[in-house]
């Protein structure tokens, strides 16, 4: 320790008084040790694996899809829904979609539905504008995407089907006022 300046007593310096705090006399309990050996075993280090790739948006581990979703249902609904965020071209998108309603209702993604607002069939188009609706009154719609007034307004002229044409007008009219 440094002297102080008139030579009496000795003074820490800050270094050694922060030094000092960090070595604290908490004595490890039973409970720490526990934990830090169960944290180095290798079922923890799987178990944070498989987290990180749930959270990182990779696949879940077989087993924990299993529980989650024993029928397998949820794996041919995901398959699905990336055969149509692939889709490039109308005709390759209009196609996914079809097998997705085949097996399954729209997800709760409004820009998936407003891109099947361009659907050629009218069946199509009206689920799409009943699922937009029903999001709208739950308020899972949020902010609508940018095109869907665009789109709405596309189909109250044009659409072929006057039922198309009456749902896109009042769907408009909820959302956009």
């Amino acid at each position: 320790m440094p002297k102080s300046e008139d030579g009496e007593k000795p003074r820490r310096s800050w270094r050694e008084i922060d030094r000092s705090r960090d070595r604290s006399g908490r004595s490890r309990t039973s409970a720490d040790r526990e934990r830090e050996r169960f944290e180095k075993t290798t079922a923890y280090s799987r178990y944070k694996a498989n987290l990180d790739r749930v959270f990182s948006g990779g696949e879940l581990s077989d087993a924990l899809r299993e529980r989650l979703d024993p029928t397998g249902k949820g794996k041919a609904r995901d398959a699905a829904l990336k055969r149509i965020r692939e889709a490039d071209d109308p005709r390759a998108f209009a196609e996914a979609i079809e097998a997705l309603l085949a097996e399954h209702e729209f997800p709760d993604d409004p820009y998936l539905l407003d891109r099947s607002l361009d659907h050629p069939k009218p069946a199509v188009v009206l689920r799409a504008i009943g699922r937009l609706g029903a999001l709208a009154d739950e308020g899972k719609l949020g902010k609508p995407p940018a095109s869907l007034r665009q789109r709405l307004a596309s189909l109250e002229l044009t659409a072929d089907d006057p039922e198309v044409q009456e749902k896109a007008t009042a769907l408009a009219k909820k959302l956009f006022g």
